[in-house]
This record gives structure tokens, C-alpha cells and sequence, in this order.
């Protein structure tokens, strides 16, 4: 319902939309930094990544609760990796990984249960609702690995840092509501975390900088034509909130995918 977009929810929006969603925008500077330097094989490159944005959308349109717990998956992964890459250590990777991505995606659903809930329903259909019982499988898990985490931390200084942030963002998901929480995190944890590391070595190892700002500035004014375009098509049979909440996370689950080959399985093994 209409309703449903409150003033948060719009600030919310708009922040996944022109923050979170364009530093997937960097993935062809990524690209390049990892090989993908010529015409030919940019071109590639595009094709690869394009395949699997649309095959991702296309699943998700025959088997949307699957590929809603498959996306919480891979984002737990994603999360994870980047958070671990930040504290610079090479030791731990899926100890401090796990715990992250855990704490970010699962604490934000058990202080906001029910209203993630109604969020995935918009995502999937009303059966999801199935699964509401089994949740505290993985709340015992990621409290278990927040246990293990501070464990470590006595034989590991740098993840100190980690038990405040750890306890910042936990509080963050209990005063706020599901979706501001997630974009608080994903536009001011996850982005900034990722683009420092990335610009350091984009820096230091690629010498056509023009090309960077270029494909950037390119690619981020094509996700937003394309998705207010969507969003335009969906508001014909859903409401607004829906039609945005449809855009935005079958969006960046559709993107998650070859962002995360990308990122995860060939950047991060060249540029630790």
C-alpha cells in the first residue's frame, strides 16, 4: 500500500539507489585491474556480466524463494569478505567473515522479524512465511560466532576494532527499522569499505584513470534509467513500495552475483 512509503523508507530508497547501488558501478575499473584491459576483452567482460545479471533475474521471476535464500547467502559471503579485507590481517578469513556477514543480515532480521517478513513476501509470495520457524537456527549460529569472534580477539588486537563495530551495527538494527538499517550499513559500512580499497589500488595500479571516472559515471547513469524504467513498469500492477522494493533487491541480487565472482573469487586474490 501506498501507505507503506513512509518519509524513512524514501530516504532509504533514495540512499541504495544514488549510494549503494552505483559502487557496483566500479566493477569495470575492476575489471581492468584484473585483465579485462583491451576493447575485446571489456566487451567480453560486459557480455559475461550482463549473462548473469539477466539469468539471475529470470530465476528469481520461477523460483523467487530460492533465489531470495540463495541472495541472503551470498550476500552473508559477500558482506563477510569485505568486512575481513578491512581489518588486513591473513588470518581468520572465515571465522571473521562468517561472523560478519551473519551478524549484519540475520541481526537485522531478528530485531525486525516480522517486518522483514513483509518484505520478503513482497520479494517472493506468502509462502516464504514457512520458513519463519527455522529462523532460530541461524540466530543461535550468529551468536555463537560473535562469542568465537571475541575469542579470537584476544589473540588477535586488530579485531578488537571489530567487537564495537560489531556492537554499533547491532544496535543500529535494533533501533531502526529493517530496510534503514540495511542501507545504514550497506551505504556507510559496506560502500565506503569497499571503495577504500579498491581506489587505493586503482591508484596505484592502473594508469588510464580517465577511463575509471568514464565507465563509472556511465554505468551508474544506466542502472538508474534502468531502474526508475522498472519501477515505471511494476507501479502498473503494484504499489510504489512494492514496485521499489521489487527494483532495488532483486536488483542488487541480480548484481550480487557477477559482482561477487568479480570481486570476491578474482580481485580479492590479486589485490588482498
Amino acid at each position: 500500500m501506498i501507505a507503506d512509503l513512509t518519509i524513512i523508507n524514501i530516504i532509504s530508497f533514495l540512499l541504495i539507489f544514488f549510494i549503494g547501488l552505483p559502487h557496483g558501478s566500479f566493477d569495470g575499473a575492476v575489471a581492468s585491474l584484473v585483465g579485462f584491459r583491451n576493447r575485446i576483452q571489456f566487451i567480453q567482460f560486459l557480455f559475461y556480466y550482463l549473462a548473469l545479471f539477466f539469468l539471475v533475474i529470470l530465476f528469481w521471476l520461477y523460483f523467487p524463494i530460492i533465489s531470495l535464500i540463495i541472495f541472503i547467502l551470498m550476500t552473508v559471503a559477500h558482506f563477510g569478505l569485505c568486512d575481513w579485507t578491512n581489518f588486513k590481517i591473513n588470518k581468520y578469513k572465515y571465522s571473521v567473515s562468517f561472523t560478519y556477514g551473519m551478524t549484519i543480515i540475520f541481526g537485522i532480521i531478528f530485531f525486525n522479524e516480522n517486518q522483514s517478513f513483509m518484505i520478503f513476501e513482497y520479494l517472493t509470495n506468502e509462502k516464504i512465511y514457512n520458513f519463519q520457524k527455522y529462523f532460530f537456527i541461524p540466530y543461535a549460529i550468529t551468536f555463537i560466532s560473535i562469542l568465537y569472534f571475541i575469542y579470537l580477539s584476544f589473540f588477535e588486537t586488530k579485531l578488537r576494532k571489530g567487537i564495537i563495530e560489531i556492537s554499533f551495527l547491532l544496535l543500529i538494527f535494533y533501533i531502526f527499522d529493517p530496510l534503514l538499517s540495511f542501507t545504514i550499513y550497506f551505504c556507510f559500512f559496506h560502500t565506503y569499505k569497499h571503495l577504500k580499497h579498491l581506489i587505493k589500488n586503482i591508484y596505484l595500479n592502473l594508469s588510464n584513470k580517465k577511463f575509471v571516472i568514464y565507465s563509472t559515471l556511465v554505468f551508474t547513469v544506466i542502472s538508474w534509467f534502468v531502474g526508475l524504467g522498472i519501477v515505471y513498469y511494476l507501479v502498473q500492477n503494484y504499489s510504489l513500495y512494492e514496485s521499489i522494493l521489487k527494483v532495488i533487491f532483486i536488483g542488487l541480487a541480480a548484481l550480487t552475483l557477477p559482482h561477487m565472482i568479480l570481486v570476491d573469487f578474482v580481485y580479492r586474490r590479486r589485490f588482498k
